[in-house]
């Protein structure tokens, strides 16, 4: 295959993955962390202030602001409600909203080349590109690079930073080490958990290769760190790695089979990636992690740090792990036919589950995956516009809700409505999410027994995948 081809292919592979996404851009309403990050990235552009969201360093949220950035300033309390009056600017809330949506897109490509890059250093031209399908056909990677959050940022720099790291260990160039202090510096300004991640995977690199530039190792860091402080003041990254710290410390309630409970489990991600992710993906993944130990570690690395973390909100947390996977996928099985057949499972099943890649489960988790996985896995918050739509389509003129997040239900054309009150009666029609079953049943032994028998046995429409519209 010559480069020209190669290259050819691989940007078929993202200009179609990107097309995609981007029609899911205006379907979705906002989920919860979106707002936050909007508003905070526009607080940074125009005051250079990185208070208003610290848990986040600024890459990605600046992004995803800039066509905000002559929208006057939002006048609310919090960052939620300031960031929304962003997305409802000039009554164009779903036009706003992929606005702030679409510089993601940047990351999906950036990590799409650079599993595709990777692969083929590591293997051939054409592991590289199968390797680029197999990841751009993931639901997770799909949903998480369409909204206008920081998973896919991490993911993208992580991948470019440790394959930045592989092209050093194996010539030791200034201009090699020039380029992983710029990719290192991309990883710290996108998340916060970027610096737990890239030094115990950088050591499974530095351990495999058994070789230590310790100079331009050195330089790269160093590079890095200037990059990252020019682009937020030291003081405020230090604020921001602080207050994730605390976070893990007291963090926020998670939900497994059911269960709502702070301080996570030892196995959550396991079992999000068993259920999350495509079957054929496992199979071929699974194989493929004998055929080079540096890959089958840093998955192993990857999973092992996210098992060890008590904040469990989602597989979008390890979501960097589907790189080396992909690569294992794409040199898994030498016999063609079977290759073929799981890789086709994937790309059909991937397509398929359009637009609905959040909520996206396989076919262990059977027809009620609420009762596995819960929040970003499943419920975000991400069909309120649905049911807005659907609401008009069937006349509904009054409607009792309990969605929660942070969706302006009264702005984007909801009927009249009144919030569900815990051990009231309801009459007429109820839409209620099932993020908000799960956490109401939890509330205490009464609400939990009043909402079972609200709900026992009576027939319901699905709107998308997180939303049950009862009529009482």
């Amino acid at each position: 295959m010559t480069e020209t081809r190669w290259r050819v292919l691989l940007a078929l592979i993202v200009v179609f993955t990107l097309a995609r996404i981007a029609t899911t851009h205006r379907v979705f309403s906002q989920t919860i962390d979106e707002a936050s990050h909007l508003i905070a990235g526009y607080d940074i552009l125009t005051k250079h202030d990185f208070t208003t969201d610290p848990h986040h360093p600024p890459l990605a949220k600046v992004l995803f602001a800039l066509p905000f950035i002559t929208t006057p300033e939002p006048v609310a309390q919090g960052p939620i409600s300031r960031g929304t009056i962003l997305l409802l600017r000039n009554d164009r809330y779903t036009q706003n909203l992929a606005r702030a949506r679409m510089p993601n897109l940047l990351f999906v490509a950036i990590a799409i080349v650079g599993v595709a890059l990777w692969a083929r250093h590591l293997f051939t031209p054409m592991a590289g590109l199968l390797a680029a399908l197999i990841f751009a056909s993931l639901p997770p990677v799909l949903a998480h690079g369409g909204l206008a959050t920081t998973d896919m940022a991490l993911t993208a720099m992580l991948i470019v930073a440790l394959y930045a790291l592989t092209l050093l260990l194996e010539e030791a160039t200034w201009p090699r080490a020039i380029a992983l202090g710029i990719a290192v510096a991309g990883g710290l300004l996108a998340k916060y958990s970027f610096p737990v991640y890239f030094p115990p995977c950088a050591l499974v690199l530095i351990a495999v290769r058994l070789r230590f530039p310790f100079t331009k190792l050195l330089a790269a860091m160093g590079l890095a760190l200037a990059i990252t402080f020019i682009a937020i003041p030291p003081r405020d990254f230090l604020a921001g790695i602080s207050s994730v710290a605390a976070q893990a410390v007291s963090p926020p309630k998670g939900i497994l089979f059911g269960e709502v409970r702070a301080g996570g489990w030892w196995y959550y991600f396991p079992v999000a990636l068993f259920f999350k992710t495509p079957i054929p993906f496992l199979i071929l993944a699974i194989a493929g992690l004998r055929r080079r130990l540096e890959i089958a570690l840093l998955a192993a690395v990857i999973l092992a740090i996210a098992m060890t973390s008590n904040i469990n909100l989602g597989v979008r947390h390890v979501l960097p792990i589907y790189a080396p996977l992909a690569i294992a996928a794409a040199v898994a099985i030498r016999v063609r036919w079977l290759n073929a057949v799981l890789i086709a499972w994937l790309v059909i099943g991937s397509a398929l589950a359009h637009p609905d890649y959040l909520a996206w489960f396989n076919a262990f988790a059977g027809k009620e995956p609420h009762r596995i996985l819960n929040d970003s896995n499943l419920d975000w918050g991400q069909d309120a516009l649905r049911l807005v739509r659907l609401a008009r389509k069937e006349k509904i003129p009054s409607i009792t809700t309990s969605l929660g997040w942070s969706a302006p239900l009264d702005r984007i054309g909801l009927p009249p409505r009144k919030e569900l009150q815990a051990l009231q009666p309801v009459h007429g029609w109820l839409a209620i999410s099932e993020l908000n079953i799960a956490l109401d049943r939890d509330y205490s032994p009464e609400v939990r027994q009043w909402l079972d028998a609200l709900l026992a046995n009576r027939p319901y429409r699905r709107v998308g995948k997180s939303i049950r519209l009862y009529y009482m």
